[in-house]
């Protein structure tokens, strides 16, 4: 049965060469997200992923987000490989837990890693986007489902730009119905990428309100909010730039409506906060927080 978690807020990523980051907004964040899989080191070792945390990167971590509550996203699960997901993912994912308890947890819906038919894993270097079929939600729902037992914190999939038209999809499917038919099937939650989905409508032509009002929004946890550019006439989900206006106006309309909703998220790749700056990395969390306010007064 699918379990909401306790409101938390406004939160911001953890990025490790910059933890001196949380010191500038510490006023403005509710929590933390850190993705685990950022604080090792890994090696590919023919049909076999090892990884490891860096001590420096994990023990910084640690004491950087000391007294301010957690939620963790991971990267590199690959939670769709039809031949199973990467087990090392979740074995440092056992560490950080047993160090650190966080709210809830959630994963990239996609696939980072292949199997040739000799049994080689190929890294992608980046998720790919799962076809809109039954088949891949009967393959992702029972590890979700998993995961939920596993920590006894929700579990979320985050939704993910895709650039190729056409995708593999069943009769009548689109992005929308398999996000519904996912979480009809098993108790994990979605974390929402407000503009994962907002590229989505801009590259393949569709109004993103109209998909956001087909979606289960009982079952949105989590939003996720970015900015990024355009690149030989794609969108780019890039995190590398405020928030367009046209995200805003879909997250104050997803505030009024996702009675579950329990944290956002704004989302700045590390090697881009340069180009985002201090000053409106923090006027972005401002917004947010003014943004929350609104529908979440106490």
């Amino acid at each position: 049965m699918f379990a909401p978690p306790m409101p938390l807020g406004i939160g911001c990523s953890y990025l490790p060469s910059l933890p001196g980051v949380l010191d500038r907004v510490g006023d403005l964040i509710d929590f933390v997200e850190v993705s685990p899989d950022m604080l090792c080191r890994e090696v590919e070792r023919g049909s076999q992923t090892h990884m490891a945390f860096l001590p420096g990167l994990f023990r910084d971590a640690l004491r950087a987000t000391e007294g301010i509550p957690l939620t963790v996203h991971g990267l590199e699960l690959s939670i769709g490989t039809a031949a199973g997901w990467n087990a090392a993912y979740l074995d440092i994912l056992d560490q950080f837990h047993a160090a650190r308890p966080f709210r809830w947890h959630s994963e990239h819906l996609g696939y980072l890693l292949a199997v040739r038919p000799s049994g080689e894993r190929v890294q992608a270097g980046v998720p790919l986007p799962l076809p809109f079929t039954q088949e891949a939600v009967d393959c992702v729902a029972p590890r979700a489902e998993a995961l939920v037992r596993r920590y006894g914190v929700p579990f979320l999939l985050e939704n993910a730009a895709y650039y190729l038209p056409n995708l593999p999809a069943d009769p009548g499917w689109d992005e929308i119905v398999f996000l519904n038919r996912l979480v009809e099937q098993c108790s994990c939650g979605l974390l929402l990428d407000l503009f994962n989905l907002y590229c989505n409508s801009v590259n393949h032509g569709f109004d993103l309100l109209a998909a956001l009002s087909r979606l289960r929004l009982e079952r949105v946890v989590e939003v996720h909010v970015a900015g990024g550019n355009m690149h030989n006439g794609f969108l780019l989900d890039s995190h590398s730039d405020v928030v367009p206006e046209a995200v805003w106006e879909a997250l104050e309309w997803l505030l009024a409506r996702a009675p579950n909703l329990a944290g956002v998220v704004y989302e700045v790749q590390e090697p881009a906060f340069p180009l985002v700056g201090g000053d409106r990395f923090r006027a972005q969390l401002v917004r947010l927080q003014e943004a929350w306010a609104r529908h979440h007064r106490s």
